[in-house]
């Protein structure tokens, strides 16, 4: 199934997508609806709406965490000529930096090395903690696709990666969860990015260091996942940082990213905005 969110009449909520229709969940996030799939409860169904008349979100609650993992695929750990890692590196993005399928990508006035990340995020089903891999495969509720969207130039200022993955309104999430029971725990699928409908990346997931369930297994070790948490695993060869010469996103552009069975994100690249500073309190 694919589970999403959205916004109907001004209220976001979760929904299920049906080809031509969504249908209305009656719970109260997605978190509650991964943790009825779980345990094999049905959802509680709400009205069919028009697709088209509701707005696809990121298929994220805004209490829950997000990870990302860098370098763990083989072929862009080749391009960036770094060693394999020992661990999965994490990192995490803050939620004023996550947008939807569709939202705009702002681009910071602040930078001009921004660059793209197809990734595939899994999605916590189960609450999960010190877990084994066998255990963290099994808590894995469904998979989504990010766009891991970074300003190179503050990435590399320091040895933390949290000013350069996190321009806000930059990182693109949905179009929504696609359930693990149509996939499988460690799927085999086509991930790429176009930017300007041009071929920039062309994956697979199969080329990762770390498994979706390595990785959650890893992350429980040090800290509690919840349903509805999600982790981007990494990205494939292509990125423009890595080009000769370095090639970076640019305002009017457009940025594709699919995963194979799993959705496409379509974002225009906006430059120029900022986001207004709020008068101090008297």
């Amino acid at each position: 199934m694919k589970l999403a969110r959205v916004k109907f009449e001004g209220r976001a909520t979760p929904a299920l997508v049906e080809d031509d229709r969504i249908r209305l969940l009656e719970t109260e996030s997605i978190a509650s609806a991964l943790s009825l799939v779980a345990s094999g409860q049905d959802l509680p169904l709400g009205a069919r709406i028009p697709a088209g008349s509701a707005e696809l979100l990121a298929p994220i609650d805004n209490d829950a965490k997000f990870f990302c993992i860098g370098l763990n695929y083989y072929t862009h750990m080749a391009e960036a000529k770094l060693p394999k890692p020992r661990h999965p590196i994490v990192f995490s993005k803050y939620p004023s930096a996550l947008i939807g399928p569709a939202d705009d990508v702002l681009l910071p006035n602040t930078s001009k090395m921004v660059d793209w990340e197809a990734e595939l995020g899994v999605v916590v089903g189960r609450r999960l903690r010190e877990a084994d891999e066998e255990q963290a495969a099994r808590a894995i509720g469904g998979f989504t696709v990010v766009n891991d969207v970074s300003a190179r130039d503050y990435q590399v200022h320091e040895s933390q990666w949290i000013p350069g993955k996190n321009i806000e309104a930059s990182t693109p999430v949905g179009p929504w969860i696609v359930t693990v029971d149509e996939l499988d725990p460690n799927p085999d699928l086509a991930l790429s990015t176009r930017v300007d409908g041009e071929v920039r990346q062309d994956g697979r997931t199969t080329d990762q260091i770390f498994t979706p369930a390595q990785i959650l297994a890893y992350i429980s070790e040090w800290i509690t996942l919840e349903p509805g948490d999600i982790v981007a695993t990494g990205t494939c060869a292509g990125v423009g940082h890595c080009m000769t010469p370095p090639v970076y996103l640019g305002a009017d552009q457009v940025l594709e990213t699919t995963i194979e069975r799993v959705g496409t994100l379509t974002n225009r690249c906006v430059g120029g905005r900022v986001v207004a500073v709020a008068p101090a309190l008297t």
